[in-house]
C-alpha cells in the first residue's frame, strides 16, 4: 500500500471501493472525467486525509451520469453544475467541467492509480490551476505543497493558460511562488519555538491598580489638572435633530 491507501485504510476505508465503482460507473459509458481534490493531490505530495472524492466530467451527458449515479450511490443534489452523491461515510462531488481550468483539466487527464484503481487524473500543472481558480483557503496551502514538491512543474505553461483564459489570477500565482520559496518551518522546529516562548515566560508589568494609582497621582501633580478643576471644560453642544 502507498502512503495514501494507508492513510484511507485507517480513517475511511469505505474511500476505496467507493473511488472504484465512480471510476467503473464513469468508464463503462465512456465518459471524460478527472478524479481531483485530495485524492489526485496524493499523486504529487505527500497526501493528506479527505472525507470526499471529487471527479470533474465532461457535461456533454450530464442526464445520464446523473441518473446512472443515482442509481449507484444515494442521492444528495442535482445541480446545474454540481451533483453530490453519497456512499457509507464518503461523499462523492461530481463537477461539472465548463470553466477553463476544467476544460484544461480534461484535455490534459493522464493515466494513474489510486486507492488501487486505474484512474484518469490532472496534470499537476491543471492541478494547480484548479487551485487557483478555487476561494478555499484549504486549497491555497495544497497549491504551496504542489509547488514545493514538484520542482519540474511548468509554471511556464501555467502562465500561459492563465494569461489567455484568466489573467486575474495572475497575481495570485506570483503571491503563491513567493511564500513557496520562503523556508517551511518543521514540526519540529515550531515545537521548540513554542517550549522556549513557554519557558521564557510573560513579560513582567506592574499590576494595573499601581498603573491606575500612578496615574493619578501624576495628574494631581500637573499644574494645568487645577486650571481644569476650576475651570470645568463645557459639554459640546449636541447635533442631534428634533
Amino acid at each position: 500500500m502507498d502512503p495514501f491507501e494507508l492513510l484511507v485504510e485507517a480513517h475511511r476505508p469505505a474511500m476505496k471501493p467507493v473511488l472504484a465503482k465512480l471510476v467503473g460507473i464513469l468508464r463503462a459509458r465512456d465518459v471524460r472525467y478527472v478524479i481531483g481534490g485530495a485524492n489526485a493531490l496524493s499523486l504529487y505530495v505527500r497526501p493528506r486525509m479527505t472525507i470526499d472524492v471529487d471527479a470533474f466530467v465532461d457535461p456533454a451527458r450530464k442526464h445520464e451520469i446523473d441518473k446512472a449515479l443515482a442509481s449507484g450511490f444515494e442521492l444528495v443534489s442535482i445541480g446545474a453544475f454540481h451533483s453530490k452523491f453519497k456512499q457509507a461515510d464518503v461523499e462523492i462531488d461530481i463537477l461539472y467541467a465548463g470553466a477553463s481550468a476544467e476544460d484544461f483539466a480534461l484535455a490534459n487527464a493522464r493515466d494513474a492509480v489510486i486507492l488501487g484503481t486505474a484512474v484518469k487524473a490532472p496534470s499537476p500543472e491543471a492541478l494547480l490551476w484548479l487551485y487557483l481558480a478555487s476561494s478555499q483557503e484549504r486549497n491555497f496551502v495544497d497549491a504551496l505543497e504542489l509547488i514545493r514538491s514538484n520542482p519540474g512543474l511548468d509554471l511556464g505553461l501555467v502562465r500561459r493558460q492563465l494569461e489567455r483564459n484568466q489573467p486575474e489570477l495572475l497575481g495570485k500565482l506570483e503571491k503563491m511562488l513567493t511564500t513557496a520559496r520562503q523556508p517551511v518551518v518543521s514540526y519540529e522546529e515550531s515545537r521548540a519555538r513554542s517550549a522556549s516562548a513557554a519557558r521564557a515566560g510573560p513579560a513582567r508589568s506592574r499590576p494595573p491598580s499601581a498603573r491606575r494609582k500612578a496615574a493619578s497621582s501624576a495628574r494631581a501633580r500637573s499644574p494645568g489638572s487645577r486650571a481644569r478643576a476650576a475651570h470645568p471644560a463645557r459639554r459640546p453642544p449636541s447635533r442631534q435633530k428634533g
